[in-house]
């Protein structure tokens, strides 16, 4: 038998294959009355990606009749192709077409999809004085809301397409581009918050970052030659840290084509913000459509360029010189994110020597208090009295020695936090407790506590607006332990900054359920604090009024024993015990 050449074949086959349809086709036709005509239906997937329209426009239509139809993609949505049970298309690829008539009646569907996320390529803008913006904004992400001023640009990106292994992303819409500015809290230096962030994205899985921040705002801007993009977010941007990547890609955007670059580590991580300029009242809401997400930042290495461009967006008009790409943004999924428990620096509290014109110290309250030690020792809640200021805790961001000149950052997450310890009265004699704990400074630390003898309350420092989402605690002596972590720290709150060693656990905290005058205060989670006494620090006497469940107070702190609070697991525990002789 002769072969067929493989072009002849093709052609044979195709003719095969039109033969077929116009076989079925003729079927249909002869299986009609002449004069028959069948409905049209035009219909888009997803209803908000664009519309489908029959530009014909002449529906019933006969068998084989050829119809023009038409696909107009939505902003932040591009045509994919066309769908129907039956018919011919011209070109099931194309948002302009023709559709042959089947002999029923047919839905005819165009299909859309968002426009995919885009990686970006970040320059370095030259600072020059005359950028500045000043415009005062309120910010609105899934952290909070913030008050800043918009400052100087610092980096300008351009849409990238990378190209990671042998996985090619490349740039979607060429119009979309970004600039970074720097946020301004005036002359003092912000105590900013941090947050725990658990992503995905092609360089990482499930990683941890700590962000910080906010410390930048990405707006989205029109380049010269370029037109204004389109569902873009603003970005509001914190300070990223995690896992170095250290994984190398090319990269081709506006500027540099085919350049290969090493991911370094998360500098950046950006949510999507509303945005309010105060002074008009102009909201620019997120983009529900937005098919970005979220961004990480990597810093990445590449060559210097000298680049100036001119730029527009609603900061108005902007003249920009680039010296060389320091970032890549990468869109990203956020998984899951949490604000830890602080650490927590203490110092002796009490009641002014000269009272507050008007003021007098609250008189003694009644409280019912329950936590696992108690739940199990009364089987019912522990009626107790509040006394006497002793200690208050503020938060503390704290570096951790883990090697020669290698520290470990444990940044401040919630600074409005903080706890002021009062002592405590009741009739039955305390108990004995053996517990053990995890945290930073050990796993499996023992500790024989004693109590309780104070009550850890949440507080507002200088604000009526005291936390609401930190537990109340039942605070215990620890009489004895086995092990005293040594660590040498460095500890800075809104107070002082000490270089200072943690010696030895002296308390421990445990979240109590608090109810006082009928209002019940609830366990909020089941973390823990053990206190270390510090072997260090000087502090000066300071005057502070603070707000709580039991009303505005005034306090003086002073600097006696130092004890650092730790975030604490309790993983087992036995008692109660009688106390041991004293």
């Amino acid at each position: 038998m002769k072969t067929i050449p493989s072009l002849r074949k093709r052609h044979y086959l195709r003719s095969i294959g039109i033969l077929l349809i116009a076989v079925v086709l003729v079927a249909g036709i002869l299986s009609c009355e002449p004069g028959d005509t069948y409905e049209l239906i035009m219909e888009a997937n997803p209803a908000g990606g664009g519309t489908a329209t029959d530009e014909t426009g002449g529906s019933p239509y006969t068998v084989l009749e050829s119809v023009d139809i038409k696909a107009v993609a939505d902003p932040c949505y591009r045509f994919v192709n066309w769908e129907a049970p039956v018919g011919i298309f011209g070109n099931a690829t194309a948002a302009e077409t023709t559709f042959l008539m089947p002999a029923q009646d047919v839905t005819v569907t165009a299909n859309f999809e968002l426009v995919p996320a885009d990686h970006y390529k970040f320059y370095t803008v030259d600072w020059e004085e005359g950028l500045y913006v000043g415009t005062d904004v309120k910010l609105v992400d899934q952290f909070g809301t913030f008050n800043v001023k918009v400052g100087n640009p610092i980096s300008f990106g351009n849409p990238v397409q990378k190209s990671h292994g042998d996985t090619i992303t490349p740039i979607a819409d060429e119009n979309r581009h970004f600039t970074l500015y720097a946020l301004n809290y005036g002359e003092e230096e912000p105590m900013l918050d941090s947050w725990q962030v658990m992503v995905n994205n092609q360089f990482q899985d499930d990683e941890e970052l700590t962000v910080v921040g906010p410390v930048a705002l990405a707006v989205p801007t029109t380049k010269e030659g370029h037109e204004e993009p389109e569902c873009l977010n603003h970005y509001l941007v914190y300070d990223a840290y995690g896992p170095v990547v250290n994984d190398e890609v090319v990269l081709s955007d506006q500027f540099i084509e085919e350049v290969g670059a090493v991911v370094y580590e998360p500098w950046y991580f950006a949510n999507p913000v509303q945005k309010t300029i105060v002074d008009s009242g102009d909201v620019t809401d997120i983009e529900e459509q937005d098919p970005h997400g979220h961004l990480v930042f990597y810093m990445i290495d590449g060559e210097p360029i000298e680049k100036r461009i001119q730029i527009d967006n609603q900061f108005g008009p902007q003249t920009l010189d680039l010296s060389y790409p320091e970032l890549l943004a990468v869109p990203s999924e956020k998984i899951a994110c949490e604000q830890p428990l602080n650490h927590f620096q203490t110092y002796w509290a009490d009641w002014p020597e000269v009272l507050p014109p008007l003021w007098e110290p609250p008189p003694p309250v009644d409280v019912q208090l329950e936590d696992q030690f108690i739940a199990e020792w009364l089987g019912e809640p522990l009626n107790a009295t509040v006394t006497e200021p002793y200690l208050f805790a503020n938060p503390t961001n704290k570096e951790k020695m883990v090697g020669e000149g290698e520290w470990e950052w444990t940044p401040v997450s919630d600074w409005k936090d903080h706890l002021m310890v009062y002592w405590i009265d009741y009739e039955v004699e305390p108990m004995m407790w053996e517990v053990t704990v995890n945290n930073q400074f050990g796993n499996n630390q023992w500790l024989q506590v004693i109590g309780p003898l104070w009550l850890a309350v949440p507080t507002g420092k200088l604000t009526p607006d005291w936390p609401t989402d930190l537990n109340h605690y039942l605070v215990y002596f620890v009489y004895e332990y086995e092990i005293a972590p040594g660590k040498s720290v460095n500890l800075w709150d809104q107070f002082i900054w000490q270089e200072t060693v943690v010696e030895y656990p002296e308390f421990l905290a445990v979240p109590t359920q608090k109810i006082h005058d009928d209002v019940v205060s609830d366990i909020k989670d089941d973390e823990h604090l053990v206190f270390y006494y510090l072997s260090g620090g000087e502090f000066t006497t300071y005057s502070l009024p603070i707000m709580n469940q039991f009303g505005q107070q005034y306090l003086d702190l002073s600097q006696g024993d130092d004890l650092l609070g730790v975030p604490s697991e309790k993983i087992e525990w036995s008692g109660p015990y009688p106390l041991p002789p004293l």
